[in-house]
């Protein structure tokens, strides 16, 4: 709140002003009530009502006594849902360089307009036509209130003039209509009230065409008996009104709540489908954010409500419940996804990324210095690709002590899900077998995948090897597949072929032909390591991309299961960002079940996308049955259409008028569901690091060559012909 040129300290008696900003629509009926609370009071100072209009647009003030300022605040924001309250800043009330007072013809009468909406419309338009340099101001000084009351029994013509009271006396008001007039003004509540427009402009020419410009339009809620009277005026007594006793020389008018409102130029209309002069649209609406929103730890978005200042965000803990980001392309997800991730690089905490775009090279151009050796990306354009082997069951993997056919059972479950219902009965059969088999070798790979199902070579010692640990299981299938004839099993395999054929693409398989990989996944959550993967679909194509990311995420996954081991408190929270969700989150289980268990396991996802309809119709409700964090952006129209439903504070429009990086979120903090705030997403944080050094780091320290890759490929293709790549023996032999 400002003071209006007293000296500090503050007295309680001082001027102090407030902004005010009005909810769209603004309802009559709520500006009436708001009035009439402040008429039926007594012993309250003098409230002082001000719209002041220059080239941006119409502000509306509020001015009274120190002591009763936090009374008038709080009497506006309950009185009218939607509005806000704050305090004004020093130079909103620049002074004005002319005035001219209001006064009434006829004290009795009511002015009442023809149309409310449009003499508000005239006024509004008249406030707006100050350009640069110029001020309009209109301002009410509210003073006590008037109880309603009955007209007199002897009602006396309040048009006569003063010489024609001195030359025959008091004459009564004998006109058609007077009664009647007369007691729907003195049936209202109102105050002694004084009426003051004022204008700032460099030439005089233009304060005078401005000032009768305004006054016009005021007279357009002239009525029959009764009209506005321009009177002359000290600029003084606009620019620095007393909140005390009144002037003996500027006596105040009686004007009703009804007049009031005509008067005062609030943006009052019942629906928010028309606009207003000088009236920003009413949507996006501004939402304050609640105190326990503000002290989020990890930042979302700095709040953009009047008088809301500071940040909006959740915790750690909060945002294990997952956060669900939605919003069209460009509308600054990316930046905020970024926002987050270096956060949580700051904080040390372990990050996984993935995503098809150009987050990661901007994540690589912001690694703190202390964390450029946890870096791990998994890039399958490497020249030194990081390997990934989920089949990997050697020591040290952290899988030497997991039943293989639960292995064989969760990648089974990952490939279900990337491929849905068009992997049908016969096609999963066979995977689910291939799969078995595959998980006895010792350095099994998924590249081997597809060699079960086309090199005999190859598949037998694994067929027999599968067979011999389970003969009602696997003896059965395997007789089948073998007694085929080569063009039957060639048609019976297709579908399943077209599907893995891509884990042999020169750029996938440079990732997992890897037997013995450098870099495991639990390093993630258990060293705290930075994993990056790049899914570059324009080059290495969407069916590769779409594998390697739902490679990635069962190995995270499995890793995630793995610590219900351990104790609660020591589980670090993991942060997993997943860019265009619909096409790589596919877990090997049921997404929603995941997400419920991954808070208790201490992993948090944060998932991004578009629009809704992206969605399949099991992913759309996991989310919203367990994502809790919701963060949107601009949504189209049917998006809109169900993040309004369910809740009063925001409209369809709001959600679909946000301008780019302004958000709506709606937060968990401390178990408890926050309202929806709205925001605007900081600016992407300084590059601090060199992205070709923090891939030469990754190379060096977890790659492998791809020459080295493709050599061991070849020999296993080589030795397809010998005495069998699935012998063990022959393995040990050659490994020795």
């Amino acid at each position: 709140m400002t003071t209006d040129q007293l000296p500090l300290p503050l007295t309680p008696t001082a001027m102090v002003w407030q902004s005010v900003f009005w909810p769209s629509p603004f309802d009559e009926t709520s500006a009436l009530g708001l009035l009439r609370h402040w008429a039926a009071q007594d012993h309250r100072p003098k409230i002082i009502l001000e719209a002041r209009a220059d080239s941006h647009g119409i502000r509306y003030l509020i001015g009274t006594q120190r002591r009763y300022a936090e009374t008038i605040r709080r009497s506006v924001e309950q009185l009218v849902p939607g509005s806000m309250v704050t305090g004004s800043p020093e130079d909103s009330r620049p002074p004005v360089g002319a005035s001219r007072r209001l006064g009434l013809s006829a004290s009795d009468w009511p002015l009442e307009a023809v149309d409310r909406l449009t003499a508000g419309r005239s006024i509004l338009s008249a406030l707006t036509a100050a350009t640069d340099n110029e001020t309009l101001v209109i301002q009410i000084v509210l003073g006590h209130g008037h109880q309603p009351s009955l007209p007199p029994a002897e009602r006396h013509d309040s048009h006569q003039s003063v010489l024609s009271k001195a030359l025959i006396g008091l004459q009564s008001d004998d006109r058609p209509g007077a009664t009647q007039a007369i007691s729907r003004k003195m049936g209202q509540h109102a105050f002694s009230a004084t009426v003051r427009i004022g204008v700032s402009a460099l030439a005089a020419g233009r304060r005078k065409s401005l000032l009768l410009n305004l006054a016009s339009a005021l007279g357009t809620v002239n009525a029959a008996g009764v009209h506005l009277r321009l009177k002359s005026d000290a600029p003084e007594r606009l620019n620095s009104p007393r909140t005390s006793f009144w002037s003996l020389f500027t006596p105040p008018s009686r004007l009703s709540v009804p007049e009031i409102t005509l008067l005062v130029a609030w943006p009052i209309r019942d629906k928010d489908d028309i606009p207003l002069p000088g009236v920003p649209s009413s949507h996006p609406r501004l939402v304050r954010p609640t105190p326990s929103v503000q002290s989020g730890e990890r930042i979302i978005a700095l709040a953009n409500a009047p008088g809301s200042s500071g940040t909006v965000g959740y915790n750690v803990v909060d945002s294990l419940r997952h956060t669900w980001l939605v919003g069209p392309t460009g509308t600054g997800k990316s930046t905020l996804l970024l926002n987050l991730i270096v956060q949580d690089l700051e904080a040390n905490r372990p990050v996984v990324v993935i995503e098809p775009k150009d987050l990661i090279n901007d994540v690589l151009e912001r690694i703190p210095a202390s964390r450029r050796d946890d870096v791990v990306i998994i890039d399958p354009l490497s020249d030194a690709p990081v390997g990934l082997n989920p089949l990997d069951r050697s020591p040290g993997s952290g899988r030497e002590n997991i039943s293989p056919d639960v292995i064989a059972d969760s990648m089974f479950g990952t490939f279900r899900s990337l491929y849905g219902e068009s992997l049908g009965p016969r096609s999963g059969d066979i995977l689910r077998n291939c799969l078995k088999a595959l998980v006895h070798r010792e350095d099994a790979s998924l590249i081997m995948l597809p060699l079960i199902l086309t090199n005999p070579a190859f598949r037998r010692p694994l067929m027999q090897a599968a067979v011999r640990d389970d003969p009602f299981t696997s003896g059965p299938f395997w007789q089948w597949y073998e007694g085929m004839t080569p063009e039957a099993a060639a048609n019976v395999v297709a579908p399943l072929s077209n599907k893995i054929r891509p884990l042999l693409d020169r750029h996938l398989r440079a990732v997992l032909a890897q037997q013995r990989p450098r870099f495991n996944v639990r390093q993630v959550l258990n060293d705290r390591k930075i994993l990056l993967v790049p899914l570059q679909k324009g080059i290495i194509g969407p069916e590769a991309s779409r594998l390697l990311a739902a490679v990635v995420l069962y190995d995270l996954w499995q890793a995630i299961l793995e610590r219900v081991s351990l104790p609660e408190g020591l589980r670090i929270p993991v942060m997993v960002y997943i860019d265009e969700v619909q096409e790589f989150l596919n877990l090997p289980t049921d997404l929603d079940e995941a997400l419920a268990l991954s808070r208790s396991l201490r992993a948090g996802f944060h998932l991004a996308h578009q629009y809704e309809r992206q969605l399949p119709a099991a992913m759309l409700n996991a989310f919203r049955n367990n994502a809790r964090n919701r963060v949107t952006f601009a949504l189209n129209a049917d998006d809109a259409k169900t993040a309004a439903t369910g809740q009063s504070v925001l409209t369809a429009e709001d959600f679909t008028a946000l301008p780019a990086h302004h958000i709506y979120a709606r937060l968990v903090r401390s178990n408890s569901m926050q309202p929806w705030v709205s925001g605007v997403t900081q600016a992407p944080p300084p590059k601090t690091s060199d992205p070709a050094k923090i891939r030469r780091l990754s190379r060096e320290r977890y790659g492998r060559p791809v020459r080295e890759i493709e050599a061991g490929f070849s020999q296993l293709l080589d030795g397809l012909g010998s005495d069998g790549p699935g012998n063990r023996t022959n393995q040990r032999r050659r490994r020795s």
